[in-house]
């Protein structure tokens, strides 16, 4: 059954989520009497209630003092809400998604290969039936490695981590947005807000979610990310990764950016990398996990004292 997820919008606490299945309620404010306790003085204890019972996700504020918002009006009465609604309580936003609502768009090459030759351009026709075996040949490969990769990460023991790159598509944060998995940007502060459209984010995946099947089915073999067995907390994994954003060059100290997070990039330093390189960017890491130039699965290994 679809869930329902209301998510903090900004601020530390910016991507924190809250998952209601049907036939919940959810009780927000600034009070312990409230059953999402969010740090905002101009919230009142208990501001605003949601609902969602498998179809419809409502809200209705509960005689807050500054009153609560949808798309900007404030209510007074129970409110309707679709996926992507936003809700403004004091000075705290809220955005309302329905888990994997939004399916991926029909690819060029798919729409071509479905559509009749009549409905195409004469070249592009003559051009698709040059290539169609090829094109469907290297289509059934790549759905063999995404199930292959798929079967490899879910056999991780222990927690599994993705920093998915949403400079890659837009489609990434939909994606994530529509998940009942905790992420977050590896970017902080104003920045951190004004770059959320390309930033690097890290996602803890939840065994209950539909989250990693998405990914790879999508994102395997279009460099979306690296996945990462790692035995610690999400926040000490960010806090690690952070660190690697920016790197100074040895000789000049001329500082860059480190886009670690493309598995292009990452599978073609770490052969390279010194030993001490290798050992500061692996902490306690026990694995990073990427797709190979032929949508293998690539796994780098922490070195064993």
């Amino acid at each position: 059954m679809q869930r329902a997820i209301l998510e903090l919008r900004w601020g530390p606490e910016g991507g924190t989520k809250k998952v209601l299945a049907p036939g919940e309620r959810l009780r927000v404010g600034r009070k312990p009497k409230a059953q999402w306790v969010v740090p905002d003085k101009h919230m009142s204890g208990v501001h605003f209630e949601v609902a969602y019972d498998g179809r419809r996700f409502e809200v209705r504020d509960l005689a807050s003092a500054s009153g609560t918002l949808v798309g900007g009006q404030k209510i007074t009465a129970a409110e309707e809400l679709a996926n992507g609604g936003w809700i403004r309580a004091g000075e705290t936003d809220f955005m309302v998604y329905f888990e994997a609502a939004t399916p991926p768009e029909e690819d060029e090459l798919d729409r071509m290969l479905e559509a009749e030759s009549d409905d195409l351009d004469p070249m592009a026709a003559q051009w698709l039936e040059e290539h169609r075996e090829r094109i469907l040949r290297d289509k059934r490969k790549l759905e063999a490695r995404r199930v292959e990769a798929l079967d490899r990460l879910r056999k991780v023991d222990g927690p599994l981590y993705v920093v998915l790159d949403a400079a890659r598509t837009d489609r990434i944060l939909t994606v994530v947005r529509e998940s009942v998995d905790r992420y977050k940007s590896l970017y902080e502060g104003i920045d951190g807000e004004a770059l959320e459209d390309v930033a690097p984010y890290l996602v803890e995946l939840d065994p209950s979610s539909s989250l990693l099947p998405r990914i790879i089915e999508e994102g395997w073999g279009n460099r979306w990310g690296i996945f990462i067995d790692y035995p610690r907390s999400f926040k000490e994994l960010r806090r690690h990764l952070r660190r690697f954003l920016m790197v100074a060059d040895a000789e000049t100290r001329k500082k860059f950016y480190f886009r670690f997070y493309d598995p292009v990039v990452l599978r073609e330093f770490l052969p390279t990398c010194t030993t001490k390189q290798k050992a500061e960017l692996f902490g306690e890491i026990r694995a990073f996990l990427v797709e190979d130039p032929f949508a293998y699965v690539a796994r780098f290994a922490a070195e064993v004292s």
